[in-house]
């Protein structure tokens, strides 16, 4: 446990934290055929991963890992509602080291991504892993060189890449149907209050959340609920701060 900030630079330390189609590959097969996952992060896009990971035949819930104790309780308890008896822990090594599993689906705040991707692949699992992949363009060059050295299948979160809609947009540039594409425009809506999240200020750790673990590779901070960003009716703030 990472329970004082020498522990924290210990641990970062001897990890040695770097600077720089689905979860389910149809290669992969665990005991008596299923594929085995483990899930590192069951927040709010771990758990509609691991919905959709159950909705698959074939498929058994090694694992369920988060720093947040709330999550890590939904997370078992809606597993365990669907015939999946998951182990339950705060610490990802935990998961990696297990050899009955298969793959991982990382579903962490960006920052870890990028080191759990490539201890992944170390480890011999295959990835699928939230998007964004890193939140640095170096980072990815590590990723794809750890998952062609370890020869793992590792896939970003793009859900909607793999939507009837999004193919048939590529095919309609792809056979020509636009002509020549000189320029195109993108852009996202939504509505946010003009004040935007507040100045919340910095707080005692909640006793349910292992603050130290889950800064890991980001600088050390005081615990802010609003760096967390974990609120029932938000989406998670955490990537508003860019450290």
């Amino acid at each position: 446990m990472l329970t004082s900030h020498t522990g924290r630079r210990e641990f970062l330390k001897t990890a040695g934290v770097l600077s720089a189609t689905s979860v389910l590959p149809a290669q992969v097969r665990g005991a008596n055929d299923r594929i085995s996952l483990g899930f590192i992060g069951t927040g709010v896009m771990g758990s509609e991963n691991l919905r959709a990971a159950m909705a698959r035949p074939g498929v058994a819930i090694a694992a369920v890992c988060d720093v947040y104790q709330p999550n890590l309780e939904r997370a078992a308890a809606l597993a365990r509602k669907s015939g999946h008896q998951p182990r339950e822990t705060k610490d990802f090594r935990e998961v990696l080291s297990d050899k009955t599993i298969d793959a991982v689906c990382i579903s962490t705040p960006d920052h870890w991504h990028p080191y759990i991707t490539v201890e992944a692949c170390k480890a011999g699992k295959d990835v699928y892993v939230e998007k964004p992949a890193g939140v640095a363009v170096d980072e990815g060059y590590v990723r794809v060189a750890a998952a062609r050295k370890y020869n793992r299948v590792v896939q970003a979160g793009t859900w909607q890449r793999s939507g009837a809609h999004f193919q048939e947009a590529c095919e309609l540039v792809r056979n020509g149907t636009l002509g020549k594409v000189a320029m195109c425009r993108t852009w996202i809506f939504s509505n946010e209050p003009q004040q935007g999240i507040g100045r919340t200020p910095d707080a005692p750790t909640p006793a349910e959340l292992d603050w130290e673990r889950w800064l890991g590779p980001a600088p050390e901070r005081m615990f802010n609920p609003n760096r967390f960003g974990v609120y029932p009716k938000a989406y998670s703030y955490f990537r508003y701060f860019w450290d």
